[in-house]
């Protein structure tokens, strides 16, 4: 997650597309829990989230990048560094052993999958450990793409749609939202029209307490 932390850092000072900038300025505040990263605005997780991660799609950012800030955006903010990372990871499992399901052979559409990952990112930062109804939950916010590959613009947004509608689902569950039981596979078969393959879903392990940086202090250096 280290070098996650270092390229948001980079990004919070790096130039933004005008595009994305006039986004920031009709979407931001100078308020608000989540910085957009170099725009000098701020916004509500949601908007914030769904801006950040189309600006690391254009820049070309890995994905742990994104669930480095979905993480930030879902633990409290005396979470411990060593959870945060434990959430990255899981996130990072779960999105390559979905996209193995996507990839590859004839599809009918093709699911944004990495809602369902960002959602255990999410959950793991909050500290849930009963993954199955987050999963489940989050089956239903992924958006149906077609096969081919659409415009950048789309490309970037989706992205972007993975990393707030998967800090979402542990949300909307927590209000008592919940989702179809085990909703996610047969989800994934009526979108591709394949068999999706069993998914491995990661159970957190206890993280002890820690004494170094919390969410609070890994967010705060980004803004």
């Amino acid at each position: 997650m280290r070098p996650a932390l270092a390229r948001l850092a980079a990004a919070a000072t790096a130039p933004v597309p005008a595009d994305l900038l006039a986004w920031a300025a009709s979407t931001g505040s100078d308020d608000g829990p989540l910085p957009l990263l170099g725009a000098g605005r701020r916004a509500a997780h949601y908007p914030a989230l769904l801006w950040n991660g189309a600006r690391l799609h254009l820049a070309g950012a890995p994905d742990a990048d994104g669930l480095t800030l979905v993480a930030l955006a879902s633990a409290a903010a005396d979470a411990p560094v060593e959870l945060l990372e434990q959430a990255v990871v899981t996130g990072l499992a779960l999105d390559a052993d979905l996209a193995a399901g996507t990839d590859g052979g004839t599809l009918l559409a093709r699911p944004t999958t990495g809602v369902v990952a960002a959602a255990a990112c999410a959950a793991v930062a909050a500290g849930i450990t009963d993954l199955g109804p987050v999963l489940d939950l989050a089956a239903g916010l992924m958006v149906v793409q077609p096969v081919e590959d659409g415009t950048v613009a789309e490309a970037a947004l989706a992205r972007g749609h993975c990393l707030a509608a998967g800090w979402l689902a542990p949300r909307a569950l927590g209000a008592g939202l919940i989702g179809m039981p085990d909703a996610l596979l047969p989800t994934l078969e009526t979108v591709t029209g394949r068999p999706a393959e069993p998914v491995s879903v990661p159970q957190p392990s206890p993280v002890p307490a820690g004494r170094g940086e919390r969410a609070a202090d890994l967010l705060a250096a980004l803004s």
